[in-house]
């Protein structure tokens, strides 16, 4: 379990983290979320130790890093992939963090295998594609089987198939009883592997909650139905106690107050010619532009728009 009190980190007149609180539960996937710059890695970097926080707690099984008797045994990072020697082999490297914890060369070569890094275990850890680097980091992190699992964009580099590894794994690894934390900006592939999300903004925790209950907490809400006959159709809905929206297209209607099996109850009772009938499902991605469309530090112009058209443009002699 990981535990953050109070947690906050500044960098002179910048805070990076405000007072963050959470606790990161073991036997679930959670989710840790939140724009460029709204203080994920800092906080990961406070979990390891590698900064010291400017004032709070935070603890791994009730204990700061720096006081665990094995660290790899309880905790395994994915942080940065690119930490790696570039003149060591993947086995080199893995058999390096191995001595730290007298981890045996067997154990090594599980981890190797268990990544997919049978056929180049040899190979220059320099000449690796992101992708396979990646996967060394991942094998460094569960070298010493640890009980929590904390990941740092993990599938940033990896194929489709990489990508479902690395969903299972989690799956698996949290399945059991370890506690298994992951930031990522991919929200359709954490709305598939994680239960819960904690989102961070500006250094401040936003949202802490089981993923479903998150989603269904933003959610837009309401159906949306396409008829021939949009105007009578209403007319009954509304006379059900629901509330209409006509869209922009005269056929469309979005309802509220009714979900679908209601809406479609009033359809056919009342012999109503439809063409599409359907839940306005609230994705994870939604939910999240919602909650952080304030949060954003770094904001990009629409492309087309006179904002980006305005950049300057450099002249091309001829």
């Amino acid at each position: 379990m990981i535990e953050a009190k109070d947690l906050t980190k500044r960098y002179g007149s910048k805070t990076a983290v405000d007072h963050a609180s959470f606790t990161v539960q073991p036997g679930i996937v959670t989710g840790f979320l939140g724009p460029n710059g709204a203080g994920k890695s800092t906080t990961m970097r406070m979990i390891l130790g590698l900064d010291r926080p400017t004032g709070g707690t935070v603890t791994l099984g009730g204990k700061p890093y720096a006081k665990l008797d094995s660290p790899l045994a309880e905790i395994g990072a994915l942080i940065d992939a690119k930490g790696v020697h570039p003149r060591r082999s993947a086995r080199q490297h893995l058999r390096a963090l191995a001595a730290t914890h007298g981890i045996s060369d067997k154990r090594v070569d599980e981890v190797i295998q268990m990544t997919g890094l049978t056929e180049v275990a040899k190979k220059k850890a320099g000449q690796f594609s992101l992708g396979m680097g990646q996967r060394l980091g991942i094998a460094g992190a569960l070298l010493a089987d640890p009980q929590i699992v904390m990941m740092d964009e993990p599938v940033n580099g990896l194929d489709p198939d990489g990508v479902l590894w690395v969903r299972q794994l989690a799956r698996h690894l949290a399945s059991t009883g370890r506690t298994v934390f992951l930031s990522s900006h991919l929200m359709s592939e954490v709305q598939q592997t994680a239960d819960h999300v904690i989102i961070i903004g500006r250094g401040r925790i936003l949202a802490d909650a089981p993923l479903d209950e998150f989603v269904k907490a933003h959610a837009s809400g309401g159906v949306s139905v396409t008829s021939p006959d949009a105007a009578t159709l209403a007319g009954l809905l509304t006379s059900a106690g629901a509330t209409v929206e006509p869209g922009k297209e005269r056929e469309i209607l979005t309802v509220t107050g009714l979900d679908a099996l209601g809406v479609g109850r009033i359809v056919r009772d009342n012999g109503i010619l439809i063409s599409q009938l359907r839940d306005d499902t609230t994705t994870l991605e939604q939910a999240y532009m919602r909650l952080t469309a304030e949060e954003t530090e770094y904001k990009a112009g629409v492309p087309g728009t006179a904002e980006t058209a305005s950049a300057p443009t450099e002249e091309v002699s001829k």
